[in-house]
């Protein structure tokens, strides 16, 4: 009997590295093979956009599940620091406010995300996580916009490994909201 020789891992479980914007494809791919995702963001409007069908799609399959991490709106420190560092600066709390909707609507309508977890924390990257993989998402030191690099990582390489602790950490240091609660935090948040 002949062994099949196996491909080696990749290094560090990193699939793929390519600008962001390369993964458009990608992410639909992995939403319609997975029964999982997380997504962790500041808001993501453009990301949401590209795969709302995709997305509904996925809430709409039995036996899915959706966890959706944000900005806490009434984290004024989290939003002044966000709204300097990004060119859309006066509008990310506006924009993280159409993401709590977004997630608010996508419950209502088929049951999912479940909760939505609220980070105080300013973040240093962006991922979004299905069955056996992810994409972590860069995020730049600088305000100018530029073409940011993304990662595809496998769930069990050493960045794979990491990101599972991390959520667990995240779901320790977050608030976590119902859904149709995230209207009464907009409205707390409001200067």
């Amino acid at each position: 009997m002949t062994a099949t020789p196996q491909p080696a891992d990749p290094p560090f479980g990193i699939v793929r590295v390519a600008p962001f914007a390369g993964f458009v494809q990608r992410f639909d791919d992995l939403i319609e093979s997975s029964t999982t995702l997380a997504l962790c963001f500041i808001h993501s409007r453009r990301w949401r956009e590209n795969h709302d069908a995709a997305i509904k799609a996925f809430v709409g399959r039995a036996g899915t599940t959706l966890e959706a991490f944000l900005p806490d709106l009434e984290d004024h420190e989290l939003m002044f620091s966000l709204g300097k560092h990004f060119e859309d600066g006066p509008l990310i709390p506006a924009l993280v406010a159409d993401a709590y909707r977004y997630f608010a609507r996508l419950a209502r309508d088929f049951g999912k995300p479940a909760h939505v977890w609220l980070f105080g924390r300013y973040p240093t990257y962006s991922f979004y996580k299905f069955d056996g993989r992810a994409v972590i998402a860069l995020y730049s030191n600088t305000s100018a916009k530029k073409e940011l690099p993304a990662f595809e990582v496998t769930a069990d390489g050493l960045l794979g490994k990491f990101l599972a602790a991390d959520m667990e950490d995240l779901k320790k240091e977050c608030r976590k909201r119902a859904p149709e609660g995230l209207e009464a935090v907009i409205g707390k948040a409001k200067p």
